[in-house]
């Protein structure tokens, strides 16, 4: 229900092309907007830890969210910056790095505190968190061949596992 669909035709052609460098900072603009799950920022700033099961619990729902909401952008991103250098540097260095090392902040943080399992590696466990939520919010609308399952499920299981998998509470 939520993958490719026709696009519409323009309004006139030829379409003009963009200035140099305008669509790759188009890019970084809307890659900037909504960047982390607001609560994953949160988390890192808090001087007190709260229960970190309903605290991880948050994170990994709004990362889901974020990803569904942008899983058109997403798969558009990887798969053109397999034929754009300076977009690849972007959406894999900058944009998923970052995320991941976010990630990986929060989980360095509370594997401290002792308020979650500790994991071989912070960075692989934050990349392993990410991709599955990646995998359940964006690629799996254009798998050839789909698992059916609707959205609240999929985001459901996601949660789920990576909570039971870290939470010690």
């Amino acid at each position: 229900a939520d993958g490719p669909r026709p696009i519409p035709p323009p309004r006139r052609l030829p379409i003009p092309t963009p200035k140099p460098g305008a669509t790759l900072r188009f890019v970084r603009d809307e890659l900037a907007r909504e960047q982390a799950p607001p609560a994953l920022l949160a988390a890192l700033h808090a001087k007190r830890v709260g229960p970190v099961r309903a605290e991880l619990m948050q994170i990994t729902s709004e990362l889901f969210d974020l990803l569904a909401r942008n899983r058109r952008r997403v798969k558009l991103a990887d798969r053109a910056a397999l034929d754009w250098p300076e977009l690849a540097d972007l959406w894999f260095s900058d944009t998923r790095g970052g995320l991941i090392q976010l990630l990986a902040g929060y989980l360095e943080d509370r594997i401290r505190r002792h308020r979650i399992r500790p994991v071989p590696d912070t960075a692989v466990a934050a990349r392993f968190l990410l991709e599955s939520a990646v995998t359940w919010a964006v690629h799996r609308h254009w798998d050839p061949h789909p698992q059916l399952v609707d959205e609240p499920t999929a985001k459901a299981t996601v949660v789920r596992f990576i909570v039971d998998a870290l939470a010690k509470e």
